[in-house]
């Protein structure tokens, strides 16, 4: 008897976690820009099973290029079209950045509307993925998650054995709560008097590097009504200064806001963040448009979502040293429009 009853008890433990698997959507992971380490997929497929989920990888085909991409050019924009246009994929999360996504751009717009016609995707990531964001947010009219990779989170970091810290403080639970309840940070630090009045917009960017390389391209458009975010990794403060004076120069870039992630290193001195934040700040005397602050997003060790192609608020009370950014829940419609 006593037997029977500890079967029945292990049996409705494994049935009630499969119910609860399949109560939550399935995560499907890809990788479209540099190579990865396999030996990190077990632990993410373990780590979001934890969570409830079942883990798809049929999204991942590593044949390593010359470049040190996950495959050709021609193979990694079939393998992100075919899983854009698969109606069963809900969360299209990113094992990694890297370099590459970029060139996949001549596919995805050829693609275009085959992917339009598909069911929205939540598409998670950020670093290279600003590329595939990019395409999603302005010619699909799809939200996304700028946020952390499936290879680099809180849930994922050992200490003393982990080599990267990048997320190493944001968890993959940050990304589901999207869907639930409103973004709220409170700490937005405004750099210039235009950043003391409320602005509200929808919300672009990710990696400085990539919305660069955009630049002046059949593929580069603007918006009176974006608000961008900015990040990026393994700038100097001096190629910073460069990069932020080509947008002061730059023809019709007349955006309603602009927010500063972290650009200093994950190894930086207290005298080099304050070098980069000088650099920003001297931006933001010369911008004729409001300029914030907020590190805790990016290549850090914080790394906190921002959705992209939605309603963003900063609201700025004259009294206080900070801002506020407002987000509400991420919703999704049936089709894209």
């Amino acid at each position: 008897m006593k037997v029977s009853y500890v079967f029945i008890l292990l049996l409705g433990f494994i049935l009630s976690f499969k119910l609860t698997a399949q109560e939550k959507p399935t995560i499907y992971l890809i990788s479209s820009s540099s190579e990865y380490n396999e030996e990190v997929i077990p632990s993410i497929i373990t780590m979001f099973e934890e969570k409830g989920h079942l883990v798809d990888t049929r999204y991942l085909d590593k044949q390593t290029s010359d470049f040190g991409y996950v495959n050709t050019d021609k193979s990694r924009a079939k393998t992100l079209i075919n899983a854009l246009t698969d109606d069963n994929v809900k969360y299209l999360w990113f094992v990694r950045g890297g370099a590459g996504a970029l060139n996949l751009l001549p596919y995805l717009y050829a693609a275009e509307d085959k992917i339009k016609k598909s069911t929205p995707k939540i598409i998670v990531g950020f670093s290279d993925v600003t590329a595939i964001h990019y395409f999603i947010n302005r010619q699909i009219k799809w939200p996304s998650v700028h946020g952390v990779l499936a290879s680099f989170n809180k849930n994922l970091y050992v200490p003393n054995e982990t080599k990267s810290e990048i997320s190493r403080n944001s968890d993959v639970e940050d990304i589901f709560s999207l869907a639930e309840k409103e973004i709220k940070y409170r700490d937005v630090i405004p750099l210039n008097n235009q950043a003391r009045k409320n602005i509200s917009g929808k919300l672009f960017g990710g990696n400085l590097t990539l919305l660069q390389s955009l630049f002046s391209t059949k593929y580069e458009t603007v918006s009176a009504d974006d608000i961008f975010i900015v990040e990026d990794v393994g700038v100097t403060y001096r190629q910073l200064d460069r990069s932020l004076h080509q947008l002061l120069y730059k023809n019709q870039f007349k955006p309603k806001g602009i927010i500063f992630g972290q650009f200093y290193s994950l190894s930086a001195t207290d005298e080099e963040r304050l070098i980069f934040k000088t650099v920003i700040k001297d931006f933001a005397a010369k911008a004729p448009y409001p300029v914030y602050y907020y590190p805790l997003f990016g290549h850090g060790k914080t790394n906190k979502p921002l959705i992209l192609f939605n309603d963003v608020k900063i609201n700025c009370n004259k009294n206080d040293e900070y801002c506020s950014l407002t987000q509400k829940k991420m919703a999704l419609s049936n089709k894209s429009k």
